[in-house]
C-alpha cells in the first residue's frame, strides 16, 4: 500500500478523467477505449493509497473550461471544500486553455491548498518545489497545446489553399472524398439544389417564388430536407441560395472567435479558392439569384396560400404596413388518446415584433360595421349581386378536390425538373448519358402522375354550382352588405366585396391578450364613399 507524507491530510479525492488529443488519435488508430484504461489506472492508484474518492469522466472534450461542464462542477466542489484533492493522469488534464483558465485553476489550488495526485507524484501547494513544478508543467502543457494548434491550423490553411475541404459537414448536394479531401457532387441531392435555384430565379409559370414559397413547394412535392425531415425551413432554402460553394468555390477562415462569440472577418482575410471542385450551377445562375435577393422583395406568398377574407385590407396603425393572415396548427392528444389538431388564425403585422391579434375577431368587427350600413338601393344592389355571381364562377374555377390538387402539384414539379434537365444539358452541366438517364426517369414519373390525374374524377360542371342562385331572389333576400358577405361561398369572393366597400382599415392594438382574455384593439374604417367609422373591441 502506498504511503503519503505525514504532513499531508487528504480528506476526500475527486478523480477526474478526460481524453487528451493524443488519446483521441489513439482511439482512432486502435479502437481502444482510453477512458476505460484511464479509469482502471486511477482506480488502482487510489485504492493503493486507501483514499476515499469519487470519480467523474468528461465524455466530451474542449480546450476551455467553458466547454467542459463536468470540470466546471469539479471546480465548484473544490471551492466549497467538498474535496481537497484532485486525482488526474497528468496535470495537463486540468487545463490547456487560455491564460484566464490557467489562472483560475492555479489560484484555486493555491488558495484552498488543493492537492494534485498523479500516478507519478503528489503535488502539495504548500511545498515550494511542488508549486514551482506545478507552474512549470501547467505552462509547458499550455505551450505544447498552442504549438500543436498552430501546426494543425497551418496545415488546414495549406490544404484549404489547395482547394481541399476543411469543414465538418459538406454543403447539401456535395459529399467529401476521404482520400482526396475534395468535394464531389452527390447527384441525388444536387438535383434538388438545382431545382431550388431554378425556382428562385425563374419561378413557376405565372408565379415568382421566394424562400417561403420554395420551402412550401418542396414540402408539398415530398422532397426531404438536408436533415432528412419531410418539411423545409425557408432559412434552409435561403442559405442554399446564398452559398457560393455551388459555383465551385471554397471559402475558409471567414470568421474568428472574439469574446467567446463567432464574428465575421474582413473579406480580404478570407481564404477563397475558385474552381476547387465541380460546380453544381453556372456562375450566371448564381449571379441572377444574388441580384434578385438584393432587390427589395414584396412579402412572398406561400404556394399553398389561398386568398383570405382580409387579404390586403388591414394596415397596422403604428407602422402602416399591411397585416397578413398566419395559420398555425398544433397537434395534441386528448385524454382518451385521440390525436387532435388545433388551428389558430392570427392577423400579423409584417414588421417583426410589432402587432398581432386574432384574425376572426377582426372579421367579426368588420361584419358589425357592414350590418349597420343601410341596405343598398336596388341598382347598387344589383351591381353587387353580379359581382357575387362572378365571384361564384371564380370559386368554381378554383375548385379541386385534394387528391387531384396534389397530383397537379406533382405534375408541375416534374415538368419543372424536366425543363431543368434540358437546360442543364444545353449548358454542358450534364453529359449525354446523364441527360438521357435523368430525362427517362422523370418522364416515367410524369407519365405515372398524368395517368393518375386522368383516373381522378373532374370537378362538377359549372351549372351544378349555380343552381341554387337566383339573381332576382337574391336582390330581395340579401338586405345588407353583411348578408351578402355571409352568403358568398369563397374567401376570395368575400375579399372582393370588402375591397369594393372599404378604402382603408387601420388597426391599433391597445392591450395584448392572454390565454383567458382576448386582446383589445381599435379599428378605423374608411369606406369607399369616404365615410369614416371607428370601433374598439
Amino acid at each position: 500500500m502506498g504511503r503519503l507524507p505525514t504532513d499531508v491530510h487528504i480528506t476526500r479525492v475527486i478523480s477526474y478523467l478526460r481524453r487528451s488529443r493524443e488519446d483521441l488519435e489513439r482511439e482512432r488508430r486502435t479502437g481502444e477505449d482510453t477512458i476505460s484504461l484511464q479509469k482502471e489506472l486511477m482506480t488502482r492508484l487510489l485504492v493503493d493509497y486507501a483514499l476515499p474518492y469519487d470519480q467523474v469522466a468528461e465524455i466530451g472534450s474542449g480546450d476551455k473550461i467553458a466547454s467542459r461542464p463536468v470540470f466546471q462542477q469539479v471546480l465548484a466542489d473544490l471551492q466549497t471544500n467538498k474535496y481537497n484533492c484532485i486525482a488526474v493522469k497528468d496535470i495537463s488534464r486540468l487545463t490547456r486553455g487560455d491564460f484566464s483558465d490557467y489562472g483560475l485553476v492555479y489560484e484555486l489550488i493555491v488558495q484552498k491548498r488543493i492537492y494534485i495526485l498523479t500516478p507519478y507524484r503528489l503535488y502539495d501547494p504548500k511545498n515550494r518545489n511542488d508549486l514551482r513544478q506545478m507552474r512549470f508543467e501547467l505552462f509547458l502543457s499550455r505551450e505544447e497545446f498552442e504549438t500543436i494548434r498552430e501546426r494543425m491550423q497551418g496545415a488546414k490553411y495549406s490544404y484549404a489553399l489547395a482547394g481541399k475541404f476543411m469543414g465538418s459537414t459538406p454543403a447539401f448536394g456535395y459529399r467529401c472524398n476521404a482520400a482526396t479531401q475534395r468535394l464531389e457532387i452527390d447527384e441525388q441531392a444536387a438535383e434538388t439544389v438545382r431545382l431550388i435555384f431554378s425556382l428562385y430565379v425563374n419561378g413557376l409559370p405565372g408565379k415568382s417564388m421566394g424562400f417561403r414559397a420554395i420551402a412550401s413547394y418542396l414540402t408539398r412535392i415530398g422532397i426531404a430536407s438536408p436533415t432528412g425531415l419531410s418539411t423545409w425551413n425557408p432559412q434552409t432554402v435561403k442559405k442554399i441560395l446564398q452559398n457560393p460553394v455551388y459555383t465551385g468555390e471554397i471559402h475558409y477562415s471567414t470568421s474568428t472567435e472574439l469574446e467567446r462569440k463567432r464574428v465575421k472577418k474582413p473579406r480580404e482575410e478570407w481564404i477563397v479558392v475558385p474552381s476547387a471542385h465541380p460546380p453544381l450551377i453556372p456562375d450566371s445562375l448564381f449571379a441572377l439569384s444574388k441580384e434578385k435577393a438584393q432587390r427589395k422583395q414584396q412579402p412572398a406568398t406561400r404556394l399553398d396560400f389561398a386568398t383570405s377574407e382580409l387579404s390586403g385590407l388591414v394596415r397596422c396603425k403604428a407602422c402602416q404596413r399591411k397585416m397578413i393572415r398566419q395559420v398555425s396548427r398544433q397537434r395534441y392528444r386528448k385524454k382518451d388518446g385521440e390525436l387532435s389538431i388545433a388551428e389558430k388564425e392570427t392577423l400579423w403585422c409584417t414588421t417583426p415584433g410589432c402587432t398581432y391579434v386574432k384574425y376572426r375577431a377582426v372579421e367579426e368587427m368588420l361584419l358589425q360595421f357592414l350590418a349597420g350600413i343601410e341596405p343598398p338601393a336596388r341598382p347598387v344592389r344589383d351591381v353587387y349581386i353580379k359581382r357575387y355571381l362572378h365571384a361564384e364562377e371564380s370559386g368554381h374555377a378554383a375548385y379541386t378536390d385534394q387528391p387531384r390538387a396534389r397530383l397537379q402539384t406533382q405534375k408541375a414539379a416534374l415538368e419543372a425538373r424536366l425543363a431543368l434537365i434540358f437546360r442543364s444539358f444545353e449548358n454542358g452541366i450534364y453529359s449525354e448519358q446523364d441527360f438521357l438517364q435523368r430525362k427517362t426517369a422523370v418522364q416515367a414519373e410524369l407519365e405515372h402522375v398524368e395517368n393518375s390525374l386522368a383516373a381522378c374524377a373532374p370537378p362538377p360542371p359549372l351549372e351544378e354550382t349555380r343552381t341554387r342562385f337566383d339573381p332576382d331572389a337574391l336582390t330581395h333576400t340579401l338586405s345588407s352588405f353583411a348578408a351578402i358577405y355571409l352568403a358568398l361561398p369563397t374567401a376570395k369572393a368575400k375579399n372582393q366585396l370588402l375591397h369594393a366597400l372599404i378604402e382603408t382599415v387601420q388597426l391599433e392594438r391597445i392591450h395584448k391578450g392572454t390565454r383567458r382574455s382576448p386582446a383589445t384593439f381599435h379599428l378605423e374604417i374608411r369606406f369607399a364613399w369616404h365615410h369614416l367609422l371607428s370601433f374598439t373591441c
